[in-house]
């Protein structure tokens, strides 16, 4: 089932993503690059798949206002 910014996800579960990941997703998010944010995404898929399909589903939707509100600090 595909998550995207109609579901909501609790900022916990990314506790998964590793600390420099995080960081470089929020700088793609900043940038608005689509292609890094998918390449970075696939990276979380290593940690934990369920985060990475709710990340894509945003990605996809261009909610990087939602992108932003996890990982902005």
């Amino acid at each position: 089932m595909r998550k995207g910014s109609s579901a909501l996800m609790p900022r916990e579960r990314l506790s998964v993503v590793p600390r420099e990941l995080a960081s470089a997703i929020r700088a793609a998010t900043l940038d608005e690059d689509v292609d890094r944010l998918f390449e970075l995404v696939d990276g979380v898929a290593e940690h934990d798949a369920e985060v990475a399909e709710y990340l894509r589903g945003l990605v996809e939707d261009v909610a990087y206002d939602r992108l932003e509100e996890l990982f902005g600090g």
